[in-house]
């Protein structure tokens, strides 16, 4: 069994409004246990004290890709497994975006020829104030989309999926922020889903949807924030090519005390039969 985490954990970890929450998070970690787990806003781990600090607390190698925004992504894999590459991805991102492949345990099957096997794990954190350059990142990665290999990618994409019903919470929201998520023709309620219109359409599948058609999978924001602040929206998501998804046998946004004190996002994880 693989077993991934997404995870928004808000600026590093540290900021003025939510204060030091570096223990919170650590325990999200370790009660998880992932094999592989993408930080997305991993402010500061370009220092290698910040990042030792992860590191040792999960037995887990921490590979970072930096941003010029200083809200970095890091891919955390478990010390068992054989990282093969690891590499920022092409093309012009507002935070980042970056892949890395692990090598599996090979298959033994009797009277077969036993290749090798891969994953590949592709983190992204999309911009935050444009639909359309949201829309250009994810054609960059939607070139990981091949059916035939096994790819997982994670992260924030901050923007709503095309098939979920819109919370009444999120329509509250001032329209300086909504205008972030709008579509045109600007139209009430109606939002700019072509991120992940192309990331569907090139083969990638919605995993937390796949497993909970029911669910609505919240992961922003936490109860944390107060009543005013607190829209619920999907904007964190696990997709899966072809060939991954359907080994995925769990997938779940975990809502713990720990998750409610450790970030603005919930974490998402899921297991995948490998």
């Amino acid at each position: 069994m693989l077993r991934v985490l997404t995870y928004n954990v808000l600026e590093g970890g540290a900021d003025r409004a939510m204060g030091e929450r570096t223990e919170p998070i650590l325990d999200v970690l370790r009660e998880t246990a992932p094999d592989v787990a993408v930080l997305v806003e991993a402010n500061g781990f370009d220092q290698e004290a910040r990042r030792r600090v992860f590191e040792e607390a999960t037995n887990m190698r921490a590979f970072v890709t930096t941003a010029p925004t200083g809200y970095h992504v890091a891919i955390l894999v478990g010390r068992g497994h054989q990282v093969a590459w690891h590499a920022p991805e092409p093309g012009r991102f507002f935070h980042a975006a970056a892949a890395l492949a692990i090598d599996l345990p090979t298959k033994v099957v009797k009277g077969a020829t036993n290749l090798p096997r891969r994953l590949t794990v592709v983190a992204a954190h999309l911009d935050p104030f444009s639909p359309e350059a949201r829309l250009a990142e994810a054609r960059v990665l939607a070139r990981h989309a091949n059916p035939l290999d096994r790819v997982v990618l994670m992260g924030d994409f901050n923007a709503l999926p095309p098939d979920d019903p819109i919370d009444p919470s999120v329509l509250q929201l001032p329209r300086r922020i909504l205008a972030r998520h709008v579509g045109v023709p600007v139209r009430e309620g109606v939002f700019d889903t072509r991120a992940h219109d192309v990331l569907r359409w090139a083969g990638f599948q919605d995993v937390y949807r796949k497993l909970n058609a029911k669910k609505p999978g919240w992961t922003l924001l936490t109860t944390r924030f107060a009543a005013e602040l607190r829209s619920r929206m999907r904007v964190d998501f696990v997709y899966a090519t072809e060939k991954l998804a359907a080994k995925a046998i769990r997938a779940e946004v975990l809502e713990t005390d720990a998750t409610r004190r450790a970030s603005d996002h919930y974490p998402i994880v899921v297991e995948f039969e490998v």
